[in-house]
């Protein structure tokens, strides 16, 4: 069977330590414990759609507690480096790029960060943690494809979108990411709709990247602070297109186990 994680971040560092600028890295025990409760015991691969600290940070520490190899652009290598390792277990993505693991295949394409991205740049040299979170650059930014016999996912991580990118690829579960979605104008969440669900055409919507990921997988998780985004705008967004479109969606819980294409 194989094993396939996209940005593993457990650690989940609190959201005023990071706007204080203290110094974050990665804690072993939320990782080894959350590892545990998902039952995560061996990787193939762990990809990696950007390197802020929230999607980087912990995917070295986690490939070398289960293997496998750290995918990502160079920025993300970079972090890879700086926390020890060797450059047979990292490999560097770029747009297009396929990958084969057992019957599934991962199709990378690159695309937008957000609007409003607080830390756009590249990791130029190996990052060794403890270290701000503005020192994780963004790096290339990327969604993965991930293709079975059985059906079709897409990880769409990001809240911004590469016009027509996506059309024709009818997948049966879109993983959505909102995050910040609220804060746009109404255009922008219609075109970010039409270039992103409308063009895949999911059985399944399950919405990422919407909580507030400063808080540890042992509370219960609750949106960004108003400050940072209007879930409730995002909410009414996605509640509104579901029933225009019959798309069911659907919020996953922490350790949730779904399976995609029953």
């Amino acid at each position: 069977m194989s094993g396939i994680l996209i940005d593993g971040f457990f650690t989940r560092p609190s959201l005023l330590r990071v706007a204080l600028g203290r110094p974050i890295a990665p804690d072993l025990g939320r990782i080894c414990d959350a590892l545990s409760r998902g039952g995560i015991e061996h990787l193939d691969a762990l990809f990696v759609a950007h390197s802020h600290h929230d999607h980087v940070m912990d995917s070295p520490e986690i490939v070398k507690r289960v293997g496998g190899v750290l995918y990502g652009s160079e920025s993300t290598v970079n972090v890879g480096r700086g926390a020890g390792l060797g450059e047979q277990s990292m490999t560097r993505i770029g747009d297009g790029d396929t990958y084969a693991f057992g019957d599934f295949t991962v199709r990378v394409f690159e695309g937008a960060h957000s609007p409003g991205d607080r830390y756009p740049g590249t990791i130029d040299e190996p990052l060794v943690p403890p270290a701000k979170a503005s020192a994780y650059r963004t790096g290339g930014c990327y969604s993965f494809l991930l293709e079975h016999p059985t059906g079709t996912i897409l990880v769409h991580p990001s809240a911004n979108f590469v016009p027509n990118q996506f059309d024709r690829l009818d997948v049966d579960l879109l993983y959505l990411g909102i995050g910040a979605l609220g804060a746009q104008p109404a255009q922008f969440q219609n075109d970010y709709w039409h270039h992103t669900v409308e063009a895949t055409r999911p059985d399944l919507i399950i919405p990422v990247h919407w909580d507030d990921f400063g808080r540890p997988l042992n509370k219960k998780l609750r949106p960004m602070p108003r400050v940072l985004d209007n879930f409730a705008k995002t909410k009414e967004l996605l509640d509104r297109r579901s029933a225009e479109s019959g798309t069911p969606v659907r919020f996953q819980k922490p350790y949730e186990t779904i399976t995609p294409f029953n």
